[in-house]
């Protein structure tokens, strides 16, 4: 096979992470070659949406023309419906500016928005070609081999690094053995165009329907009455409970018509695709002999939401570091190269593991009534608690997601909702009108009936969920202990240009000043999460003979006698499994200084034991 070139860092894939990877070596004068299957302009399945911390980064690319676009709207808006209600109307709570951060999102196509930024890595001097699919990649000796087929036959390119960014079917990361397809990290979409659609300014839309948990639908507008509109699920509940994505999609699209008020015109434009996003949690590691996985080919995308565009961009920019580093020092080695998966942990793991947990507990298909009640009760307090809507409405979309404040907020609101609840109750019962008539009990019998299905529908499949979960919540519990989110600062310190008044000089994947102040705060926060570890024991238990009572009182002898006491196996299991992670928590505290007297880095002093 004729070799068409020999380069220093061939990148297999033309997306935005890509792209920003190779325009970000070129500038440099790094010999990169970029491989991309399709022929620019091409479409991609996605919600085109691009929120703040993406245009930081396209502006300091000096892609402002991206978003310059005659009448692209600011998405600055948000209305949420909880199947035909609409619980949720009014700003973005959550964008708040500050750190070279807008305070809105832009929906621009990723026909437009690829094609772009491709170009200005060609502008940069990357070699770029088009409709050439890599089909294998494979190591001799120090060199790496990337087999091509192109329109006019086959070549080779050889590097000494290669960068997959070949999507979540990722060429790269079969060749490296890297290839994920545990369902339970998969995402499956379906998006298509729509014209007709009659909406104010820049209003996005997303809803949630009981037949398509976990997952939720969306609808941003874009200009001349044009909208993207489409919806996500979880493979795993797809494939277990037989949901069908495409026909969640055309549900949606009818029921858009019915609800929304500038939706009653809206028609397809063209067919609807599909397609798949393979999430953060799924991550072994994004570093093998020779090259690294970003973007969507390293599962660079959010657990709760599936945006994976600005995520792409970050990665690359964390993974430059340890490129050029490799490149100065000769060093292609799987050992080497590991250093990016330190930087891109320290970067992301603060916000991506809590939003893992999430997404774990939500996974249960059976839980969809709970979690439907749980999040609705969350969007009727944010519609008129500000503050509440900023911090806990972050875990969907927002940047400055700080779990800590999170968690006091919820936990705060969990309390509070028992107290009136149990009130209600009472004066329910003394009046006769029984016990399920409360809000609160509607909660905790909604929680009894999934525990009861989801056991008796499959006790390997749920015992194996709570094993997840409880190794999960081990995982996240680190980021309990800080309210800094490196993401907020972001990685352009890695690139050249950016004033450094406004940006930190290298990736701030570190601890925060306040963290390394002292070991006082440390000890505060410890405090608070054993707090919470002692109430969430306290409150399962009490919730766990809850519904005991309940049990005992309101379902048949019978299928109580079928499946067992659903009050004590949450009561026992959930009691377990917190006290569990609490003495993992223990048995892994280390001091916030070394004996020299050196702070030490956040993600190292706390280490749960896999």
């Amino acid at each position: 096979m004729a070799t068409a070139g020999i380069f220093d860092v061939v990148v297999v894939g033309g997306g935005p992470a890509g792209s920003v990877m190779a325009w970000s070596l070129a500038r440099r004068g790094v010999r990169v070659a970029v491989l991309e299957r399709a022929t620019f302009p091409r479409e991609k399945v996605c919600g085109d949406f691009v929120e703040p911390a993406g245009l930081r980064i396209l502006e300091a690319m000096g892609c402002e023309q991206a978003f310059a676009a005659p009448a692209r709207l600011p998405i600055t808006t948000n209305r949420v419906y909880f199947g035909p209600r609409l619980v949720y109307h009014g700003n973005i709570p959550y964008y708040e500016g500050g750190h070279g951060l807008p305070t809105h999102g832009y929906i621009i196509p990723r026909y437009e928005l690829d094609t772009l930024l491709l170009q200005r890595a060609e502008t940069a001097s990357a070699q770029v070609f088009q409709a050439c699919a890599a089909t294998d990649v494979r190591r001799e000796g120090s060199l790496m081999l990337v087999n091509v087929r192109g329109e006019k036959g086959g070549f080779e390119l050889r590097s000494r690094l290669v960068i997959g960014a070949d999507g979540a079917e990722s060429t790269v990361a079969r060749s490296a053995g890297l290839r994920r397809t545990d369902r339970r990290h998969i995402g499956i979409s379906q998006r298509g165009y729509v014209e007709g659609v009659s909406i104010e300014g820049g209003e996005a839309t997303i809803w949630f329907d009981e037949d398509q948990v976990p997952g939720y639908g969306w609808i941003f507008p874009m200009p001349g009455g044009l909208a993207n509109v489409g919806v996500g699920m979880l493979s795993e509940s797809c494939d277990r409970f037989n949901l069908s994505v495409p026909k969640a999609f055309r549900d949606s699209i009818e029921r858009l018509r019915i609800r929304h008020p500038g939706c009653k015109d809206m028609r397809l434009t063209s067919r609807s695709v599909g397609g798949v996003v393979k999430m953060y949690g799924g991550i072994d590691r994004n570093h093998f002999d020779g090259g690294l996985l970003i973007g969507d080919a390293g599962s660079f995308v959010d657990p709760m939401t599936g945006e994976g565009i600005t995520q792409g961009m970050e990665s690359a920019l964390i993974a430059l570091q340890t490129v050029l580093d490799a490149l100065e020092k000769g060093r292609f080695d799987a050992t080497f190269l590991s250093r990016f998966d330190r930087d891109f942990r320290s970067y992301f793991d603060p916000a991506m593991l809590y939003l893992g947990l999430c997404a774990v507990m939500m996974r249960n298909w059976h839980f969809r009534e709970f979690w439907w009640r749980s999040t609705l009760h969350g969007f009727e307090k944010a519609q008129n608690d500000p503050a509440f809507a900023r911090v806990s409405g972050s875990a969907f979309g927002g940047l400055n997601l700080q779990p800590q404040a999170i968690v006091a907020q919820i936990w705060s609101s969990i309390f509070t909702h028992l107290a009136q609840g149990g009130t209600q109750a009472i004066g329910d019962l003394m009046s006769g009108r029984g016990f399920r008539s409360s809000r609160l009990a509607g909660d905790i019998v909604a929680w009894e009936r999934a525990w009861s299905c989801s056991l008796e529908d499959d006790p390997g499949w749920h015992y194996s969920w709570l094993a997840d979960l409880v190794r999960t919540l081990a995982r996240a519990l680190p980021t309990l202990l800080t309210t800094h989110n490196p993401r907020v600062r972001g990685p352009l310190g890695a690139v050249e240009g950016v004033q450094a008044a406004d940006m930190p000089v290298s990736l701030d994947i570190g601890a925060s000043p306040q963290e390394l102040d002292s070991g006082e705060e440390r000890r505060s926060s410890v405090g608070l999460v054993g707090t919470i570890l002692d109430l969430g024991t306290s409150a399962l238990g009490l919730l766990g003979n809850v519904l005991q009572d309940v049990s005992a009182s309101q379902r048949s002898r019978d299928k109580t006698a079928a499946v067992g006491n659903p009050g004590a196996p949450l009561s026992a299991l959930a009691g377990q499994a917190l006290q569990a992670v609490q003495a993992v928590y223990q048995a892994n505290e280390r001091p916030s200084h070394d004996q020299a007297g050196n702070p030490r880095p956040y993600q190292r002093r706390w280490r749960a034991k896999e």
